[in-house]
């Protein structure tokens, strides 16, 4: 009985946390007309000075069984989606995703994730095909957006 409802609550939470990173938002490849702040989203690019590392999730159900980290590496990140909501920067990197064995640390392509009104920021993995997660970016983690240098 206590593994059955363990299991029902898992589901839940996978099929909520599953739904807020699909949710309403239909993402597409940024479109040349979409302004962010003032100026064209195009011309702007998000930089990340220091690399970030963030902890999703901690150790699940408290047992030690390794480390979870991402982290998100300097550099000059290029805007190339976008939603109704906000401007999906690529990482030139990749993320870097380090899991418990057998899965061990791997870089999948991502990047951040900022609002139109630039009050909210999120690390997030996938592309333009797929985006499998998104975990708000900590205090921590200091970018700025700026115009493009060429």
């Amino acid at each position: 009985m206590g593994t059955s409802r363990w299991r029902a609550g898992f589901v839940a939470t996978a099929m909520a946390a599953g739904s807020l990173v699909a949710g309403c938002r239909a993402i597409a490849p940024l479109n040349p007309s979409t302004r962010f702040g003032d100026r064209p989203a195009a011309e702007q690019e998000l930089v990340l000075a220091d690399a970030c590392t963030l902890l999703p999730g901690g150790t699940p159900m408290g047992r030690p069984d390794g480390v979870r980290s991402h982290t998100v590496p300097s550099g000059r990140y290029q805007p190339q989606l976008e939603d109704e909501d906000g401007i999906y920067f690529a990482s030139p990197a990749g993320i870097t995703v380090t899991e418990p064995a057998p899965r061990g640390t791997r870089t999948l392509p991502g990047g951040v994730y900022v609002t139109h009104q630039h009050a909210r920021a999120w690390e997030y993995l996938g592309d333009g095909a797929r985006m499998s997660s998104r975990q708000p970016l900590p205090e921590h983690c200091v970018f700025r957006v700026e115009t493009e240098q060429r």
